[in-house]
């Protein structure tokens, strides 16, 4: 489009806006055309929250980047098309056919597109789990004591259902627990709930359904067979089979597998807790107990047990077997690795340093912490090696500072993607809610497991969780149940649930899909009645992409209309208006052009670094922003708010990797303020490696205390003096010579040089 153009534009949208709005703006595109070969980026734009304001820069976007918009009609008023999909545009073929060509974008369409339906102007604030932290692993369920098994690139784990007792209205005594929970993840980070297994409708003996341990194998039949073992209460142990990792379940037995008083375990007050594996024969393995004996004893209570399964991994091919766990108490889990079977359990409460000197070379294991033994013949007792603990309490690690409450301990380690995890739970969702009630959280850590040695140096729970492995694709239809985290969001029903807003501004976000080559259209399978808005990278962001609908049954609906976005790795946001509105499913259609070169997209199965940015207003090393990067590229990285009176603190990169391979040059930054946001530029290269060319540090490079930082004294960022003890400024912003305080800063930066292990 003409600059001439542009202008006339302009002009006709001038009569909708203040004359103070309207030189601003006018400002601002001069500026644009001043700076004439900038990319669009690094150029000075102000974004005024007004709705006439707000239309100026839209339209000074579609502008830039083009867009594809459909009609004034409600999509959700359309009948399905023969794809099953509702709208207004054809999309020929399958589900997964692609977008057709839009045509030329007129300023018609741009003004219809900008006000087609009721824009959703807030969203809620009922957040737990942020989005830097990747623990815990579900940001709305309570679940606990978890197992995981791989099938099909999948990585998916089980675990106690605490919210059925959660939803109770009691603390959690564990009493009314009769289901287990199952989510899978291929990335770490964004998680699938697949909702719940009925233990106690497919088993109606039981009493209750703990702790479960899983296994899979391929049988006679061609098909993959898995074995769910869970704690029939604390008197024994059940287990239902299936062919699918998410179901449906039947119970093979109508019994319990294991019993209390069953012959061999008179000295087994608590046969629960199962754990199991297969060895590389193709044999299983299952061990279980827990309990403190009756004479009192701690350290040598020979109460957890192991056997060899019947090849129907349904019955017993040995006798019980004691296993002589120092200080055991309970949440027994089995591994086979490299032709050794890791035996792993949680200690009591008690006081370790007793007798401990007949351990000679390992280190005392603190109290309920997760200890493992090794052995390559599990049927000798005496076989059976103590290696010490390998993972502290929540409520402890080396230096007493995990910030996290003490509680009860149960995990399991697994490999994935060539990558040592252990699945553990704490009580950091419920601390997160202010609750006190006992119910826990799942959680994801790194396992720093020595495979040369078998050792594992103790190490201890985290909030930050680990890294994310790989893009989502958003090319494909994803379970509208995934996600990062959320904000009042639950679900339609038990098994295979979509995700269902609970509240006016309910919103779901999704950690790093990777768009290639630029999307230009959004289906997403929805029911019930209202909107549904795409957001990229920040929540407060303009739509990307809406639906708008009204449908009694599950539906597919795209876009009515779409603002054409680059092929970056873009964080997704989902904000949905009014309450009970459904998300069952949703994908991206690719763009025509080509918006990023082909050889600069990378595999998607890789792995990332981690940049941290920091914008704190309270002293301490701990960062405002977070971001996983895969591959070169431009990213787009948010500060968490801050109070605009407060202090700032490092305000720009910190260095987090001494060795890092990798350039980082902040093109511009984007600043909110209480009347918009103003982007500045910046093309400031910052030396990953570094400890001090990181960021802003007392200003900008050498600038000093109450100078500006960038600009003019017309636009520029001001460091004024402050009587705060720990800092001697704030940051604000000047416009036209009069402070504007920024509540959260935008980085926008080149990633370069990127170089990964592995």
């Amino acid at each position: 489009m003409s600059n001439e153009k542009v202008h006339i534009m302009i002009k006709r949208w001038t009569k909708r806006i203040s004359t103070v709005d309207f030189v601003l703006f006018i400002g601002i595109i001069n500026l644009k055309v001043s700076l004439g070969t900038r990319n669009k980026t690094e150029v000075l734009t102000m974004k005024i929250k007004s709705k006439s304001a707000a239309i100026l820069c839209a339209a000074t976007l579609l502008m830039t980047v083009g867009c594809s918009s459909g009609s004034e009609t409600s999509s959700g008023s359309s009948e399905p098309d023969a794809s099953g999909i509702s709208g207004t545009a054809d999309v020929s073929g399958a589900p997964d056919a692609e977008a057709n060509e839009s045509g030329a974008v007129s300023e018609e369409d741009i003004m219809n597109s900008l006000n087609n339906g009721i824009i959703i102007d807030s969203v809620s604030g009922n957040v737990y789990k942020n989005e830097m932290n990747a623990n815990p692993i579900s940001p709305n369920i309570f679940c606990a004591d978890p197992t995981a098994v791989e099938y099909d690139g999948r990585l998916y784990v089980y675990g106690t259902n605490d919210q059925q007792q959660a939803e109770e209205g009691t603390s959690n005594d564990y009493a009314h627990i009769k289901s287990l929970v199952v989510f899978s993840t291929d990335d770490m980070v964004n998680w699938i709930y697949h909702g719940r297994i009925e233990v106690g409708e497919i088993a109606p003996w039981i009493y209750n359904s703990w702790a479960p341990s899983i296994v899979s194998r391929v049988e006679d039949d061609g098909l993959t067979h898995f074995y769910l073992y869970f704690s029939n209460s604390g008197a024994g142990v059940g287990v239902i089979t299936s062919t699918n990792p998410v179901g449906p379940w039947t119970d093979p037995l109508g019994e319990p597998l294991i019993y209390q008083n069953m012959p061999g375990l008179e000295n087994c007050p608590a046969p629960f807790d199962p754990g199991v594996c297969i060895d590389e024969n193709g044999v299983g393995w299952l061990s279980f107990g827990g309990g403190t004996p009756a004479d009192g004893s701690t350290m040598h209570t020979k109460i957890p047990k192991i056997a060899r399964l019947g090849e129907d991994m349904l019955s017993f091919d040995s006798e019980f077997v004691s296993i002589d766990a120092p200080y055991f108490f309970e949440a027994s889990e089995l591994n086979y690795i490299d032709g050794v079977y890791y035996y792993t359990y949680c200690t009591d409460w008690q006081d370790h340093k007793i007798g401990w000197e007949e351990y000679e070379g390992v280190d005392v294991m603190p109290a309920c912490s997760m200890a493992y033994m090794t052995t390559k013949t599990p049927l000798d007792a005496d076989s059976w090696e103590c290696r010490g603990a390998y993972f502290y309490n929540a409520g402890e690690n080396a230096d007493g500072s995990s910030g996290l409450r003490w509680a009860n301990n149960h995990t399991h380690f697994i490999e994935y993607k060539d990558v040592n995890y252990i699945i553990h739970h704490t009580l950091l969702l419920e601390e997160l809610m202010g609750g006190t009630a006992g119910f826990r959280s799942i959680m994801a850590d790194y396992l720093p497991m020595d495979k040369a040695t078998g050792d594992i140096p103790i190490t201890a729970a985290s909030k930050k969780g680990v890294a994310q492995i790989k893009p989502v694709d958003p090319y494909t239809y994803n379970s509208g149940a995934l996600m990062f985290t959320c904000a009042d969001i639950g679900y339609d029903k038990v098994t295979d649930p979509a995700a269902k807003s609970t509240a006016d501004g309910a919103w779901i976000y999704v950690r790093g899909a990777d768009f290639g080559y630029g999307a230009s259209e959004f289906i997403a399978e929805v029911k019930g009645k209202g909107r549904i808005e795409v957001r990229l990278d920040d929540i407060s962001s303009e739509a990307a992409a809406f639906v708008e609908f009204d449908c009694a049954d599950y539906t597919k609906i795209r876009s009515d209309g779409f603002a054409q976005f680059d092929g970056r790795n873009h964080n997704v946001y989902f904000v949905f208006s009014g309450s009970d509105i459904e998300l069952k499913s949703w994908k991206f259609s690719k763009g025509d052009e080509q918006l990023r070169p082909e050889e600069s997209i990378a595999s998607t199965d890789i792995p990332y670094k981690t940049l941290v940015f920091s914008g704190q207003s309270e002293p301490g090393p701990s960062p405002s922003a977070m971001l996983d990067i895969p591959k070169d590229g431009d990213y787009s990285i948010k500060s968490s708010s801050f109070d605009k009176d407060s202090a700032v603190l490092n305000l720009g990169f910190i260095n987090t990797d001494t060795d890092a391979k990798y350039k980082v040059l902040v093109r511009s930054l984007t600043l909110a303020t209480e009347n918009g946001e103003v982007e500045i530029p910046v093309n400031k290269e910052l030396d990953p490696a570094s400890s001090t060319e990181n960021g802003l540090e007392n200003g900008w490079g050498d600038s000093e205390v109450g100078s500006l930082i960038y600009g003019t004294d017309k636009c520029g960022i001001f460091a004024a003096e402050t009587d705060i003890e720990w800092i001697s400024y704030r940051l604000a912003l000047k416009i036209n010579g009069e402070e504007t305080p920024f509540t959260s800063i935008t980085y926008n930066v080149t990633v370069s040089g990127l170089e990964l292990d592995g």
